[in-house]
C-alpha cells in the first residue's frame, strides 16, 4: 500500500549552464548521479529491510538556469515522513561536509563520494557553472558542488594506507554477477557510512547467508588520509548474534533472588532512583 507524499518531502536541483544551451547528456547524467546518490544514502541509512522510494521528477522550469524538483513518487505505508526525509537531508548535509573536509560523511560509502565527483566533472567552460541542491524538508537547507568539492571528494576515497584489520556492521547491497567477484556493503554504526567490501567468489554463499545481518569482516582494509575506511578486501567474514538476542531474560531471571535485600521491589526500585 502507497500513499501520497507532501509537497515538502522534495529535492530541489539547480544546474546553471555556462551557455544559453544546456547539453543534454550532460543534464540527464547529473539527474542520475543525483537519483542514485539518494537510493545509496537511504540505504545507507535506513535498516535493511525498510521499503525503499522509487524517485519522480514533480516540476522542472528552465529560465537561466534549470530547476528540477525531485519527489518520491510513492511513500510506502511502513515509511515515516521522517524516514523519507532522511535520504534528502543525507545528501545534502554530505554535500556540504564534502565541500569543507576530504571525509566520507556520514551516510555515504566509497561509491556515493564518487558520485559527488562525477556531478562535479561537469563544471567548467562548455560546460556547468554551478549546481546546487536543496532539501525542501522543513529549513531549507543548501549546498553547492564547486571545484573544492569535487577535489576532496577525490580525496576521500583515495587510499592513503592498508593493512589488515576489520570492520564490523550490516551487511547490505550485495552484488554478483557471473564473472565478477561479488561485493557488497557494510554500514558502520559507530561511523555511520558504509565501507565497500570485495570478496573472492568462494565467499557468495557466506555472503548470502549475512545479508541483512551484523558482521565482522576481516582482510586488507584500505584507509583514506582521514584514517577512515573505504574499502576491505576480505578474507574472512564471521555472522555476530544479533544484539537483541545476545541475552535471553530467561538466562538472568533469578540470578540473585536477594538483590533488593528485605525491600520489596517498588521499595528498592524507589531507593534506587532517589539515590
Amino acid at each position: 500500500m502507497t500513499t501520497a507524499v507532501r509537497d515538502d518531502s522534495a529535492l530541489e536541483v539547480r544546474i546553471a549552464p555556462t551557455s544559453r544551451r544546456l547539453d543534454l547528456r550532460t543534464y540527464t547524467q547529473i539527474l542520475n548521479e543525483v537519483r542514485m546518490s539518494l537510493e545509496e544514502v537511504d540505504r545507507t541509512a535506513l535498516p535493511v529491510r525498510s521499503p525503499r522510494l522509487r524517485w519522480a521528477i514533480e516540476d522542472m522550469t528552465m529560465e537561466s538556469y534549470v530547476r528540477i524538483v525531485l519527489v518520491p513518487a510513492t511513500r510506502p505505508a511502513k515509511r515515516t515522513l521522517q524516514s523519507i526525509a532522511t535520504p534528502l537531508h543525507g545528501f545534502v548535509n554530505g554535500i556540504d561536509a564534502l565541500t569543507e573536509s576530504p571525509r566520507i560523511p556520514p551516510f555515504f560509502s566509497e561509491r556515493t563520494v564518487a558520485r559527488v565527483g562525477h556531478i562535479g566533472k561537469h563544471i567548467g567552460p562548455g560546460g556547468v557553472e554551478q549546481i546546487a541542491v536543496t532539501s525542501l524538508n522543513g529549513d531549507r537547507h543548501t549546498a553547492v558542488v564547486d571545484e573544492g568539492t569535487v577535489n576532496n571528494a577525490a580525496q576521500a576515497v583515495l587510499p592513503a594506507k592498508s593493512a589488515f584489520s576489520s570492520v564490523t556492521g550490516t551487511l547490505d547491497v550485495l552484488s554478483h554477477t557471473k564473472g565478477s567477484a561479488p561485493r557488497a556493503l557494510i554500514r558502520d554504526p559507530r561511523t555511520r557510512h558504509a565501507v565497500r567490501v570485495a570478496a573472492h567468489s568462494e565467499h557468495s554463499e557466506t555472503l548470502r547467508n549475512a545479508w541483512g545481518r551484523r558482521v565482522v569482516a576481516s582482510g586488507i582494509l584500505q584507509r583514506n588520509s582521514e584514517g577512515q575506511a573505504v574499502s576491505l578486501q576480505m578474507t574472512d567474514l564471521e555472522i555476530l548474534p544479533d544484539s537483541q538476542s545476545q541475552i535471553d531474560p530467561a538466562d538472568i531471571l533469578g540470578v540473585n533472588p536477594r538483590i533488593t535485600g528485605d525491600l520489596s521491589t517498588a521499595e528498592y526500585l524507589k531507593q534506587v532512583r532517589s539515590a
